[in-house]
């Protein structure tokens, strides 16, 4: 599967230290790590988040902990990307968060990842026609 470098934020950052690695790591989010255990997953935060943020009237210096998503709908590593793909649709959402099978951190992978390849999109097709013609969609 294609996963991006994984580029971490502790939690106790502000948005504005996340907004800064977004722009300097050419990303839309940010994975939120627990400051004590930067293995562990705490989060994920986004440009929509920090746009809410900023449009509800908070500083920059808020804690990335106090506005991204706790909720992160994740993959295994394994996965194809079809299951990716459908993961993002279903939440409608453009990243996900790719976790090895001891739910260590991996990778995102991203809407982009996804449209960008040719072989992916083929993969997505063989994907959803296997399950329409077993009949699990």
């Amino acid at each position: 599967m294609i996963t991006k470098q994984l580029v971490t934020v502790t939690s106790d950052k502000t948005i504005l230290d996340a907004a800064r690695m977004m722009v300097n790591n050419n990303m839309g989010l940010l994975v939120i790590v627990d400051p004590g255990d930067q293995a562990k997953l705490a989060g994920v935060i986004s440009e929509r988040d920090i746009i809410r943020a900023l449009v509800s009237g908070m500083n920059l210096d808020v804690k990335v902990g106090e506005v991204g998503t706790r909720d992160v709908v994740t993959v295994r590593v394994k996965a194809d990307v079809g299951e990716a793909a459908k993961a993002m649709n279903r939440n409608r959402i453009r990243h996900v968060v790719v976790l090895d099978e001891y739910e260590k951190l991996v990778g995102v992978v991203s809407m982009r990842d996804l449209v960008g390849e040719r072989a992916t999109l083929k993969a997505i097709l063989q994907s959803h026609e296997k399950e329409v013609f077993l009949g699990t969609d």
